[in-house]
């Protein structure tokens, strides 16, 4: 069976990784199936060994190349059986409206709460009522988003779908036990608090260099695309800029997470947040926000903290031994959940369900 998975790039994004980690599992278990993603241009963060073809040349834009896109993404996808959008809006529209015209199956996929996605958008929020409940199935990376798709869009349950993100668990700890290059082995002289995410306001980061000010025995790693300079001076009109290190995007962060006190992430808003689970599988405590499902109804699994006094206080709280202990062991054994060879299966019956 082959599958396409449309994306506009492979950039370094949590969804992105996601779906390399997942495509790359079951084309080494499952041998049925064959693989593929169709990007909009050569623009790459992520190495894969699934192949990989480009809609347009990396220089092109599509909004000038609308006609060439299109014609060039029909003849691609004919070759395929099952059409993945791969994120939500345009690429899952892609997945729909082709599947439509070639006769083939269509899944798409939702990362994010698309209420909060899109805010007030009108045009997104009809397309998506008028789209997605042609799709051969809905994938939610968590139950909070599959409850908010269902609400919005009246998608039949039974088409809407939870599956969680896989963890590679044991990649994940082999990559974090490399060596830290010496230019960073100063940053972890501190305890050290670690922020990983694009640089996009709603992230939340300046709201945890904000906290720095309180913590004052404590560095900030912060990893991540995008422009730090307005946050560098955010952080030097609060004098903190001294024990704020930005390090810019890694291939491979866990060996950063690893040697971390915790990892803070108070996003506005976030579907799954791969990084969370990331560091719950090297049995570091996570403290921040998205969705309530991460951290559990109670905190069981994680500190849920938005504000810079919740985020403050949730770090105060990990200074106590035993807390900090029951939370790597919590973050532990609820990672065991995520494994990809248990998410791979529930793909696969995906797929032969369509």
């Amino acid at each position: 069976m082959k599958i396409a998975i449309i994306l506009p790039t492979l950039q370094g994004g949590g969804a992105e990784k996601s779906l390399i980690n997942l495509g790359e599992f079951i084309v080494k278990n499952y041998p049925e199936f064959d693989i593929d993603f169709i990007l909009y241009k050569d623009i790459r963060d992520y190495d894969t060994i699934l192949d990989v073809i480009f809609i347009l040349n990396k220089n092109e834009k599509v909004s000038k190349n609308l006609l060439k896109f299109f014609n060039r993404l029909y003849k691609i996808l004919k070759n395929y059986d099952i059409i993945i959008g791969g994120l939500e809006l345009e690429p899952s529209y892609l997945s729909i409206i082709f599947s439509k015209i070639l006769k083939k199956k269509s899944i798409s996929m939702h990362h994010n709460l698309e209420n909060k996605l899109i805010g007030n958008k009108f045009f997104y929020h009809f397309l998506n009522f008028i789209l997605l409940r042609f799709a051969n199935f809905n994938i939610c990376v968590s139950n909070e988003v599959r409850e908010l798709i269902i609400k919005l869009y009246k998608i039949p349950s039974n088409r809407c779908i939870c599956i969680y993100n896989p963890i590679d668990i044991e990649k994940i700890r082999i990559l974090a036990n490399e060596p830290i290059e010496e230019i960073y082995r100063s940053i972890f002289s501190e305890k050290t608090l670690c922020f990983i995410a694009r640089l996009q306001e709603y992230k939340g980061l300046k709201k945890v260099i904000s906290a720095l000010k309180h913590l004052e025995n404590y560095h900030l790693l912060v990893m991540g695309k995008g422009n730090f300079e307005s946050y560098y001076e955010y952080a030097k009109n609060l004098n903190v800029e001294n024990r704020v290190f930005y390090i810019g995007f890694k291939k491979n962060p866990y060996k950063y997470i690893k040697n971390s006190f915790a990892l803070v992430l108070p996003s506005e808003f976030e579907g799954f947040g791969m990084v969370f689970y990331e560091a719950m599988a090297l049995g570091i405590p996570i403290v921040g926000s998205g969705i309530r499902e991460t951290f559990g109804n109670n905190n069981e699994y994680g500190i849920y903290a938005n504000s810079v006094n919740e985020i403050v206080n949730a770090i105060r709280i990990l200074e106590n031994d035993e807390i900090y202990n029951y939370y790597k062991q919590a973050g532990l054994k609820r990672i065991e959940d995520f494994k990809i060879d248990k998410i791979a299966k529930e793909y696969i019956d995906v797929f032969k369900a369509c």
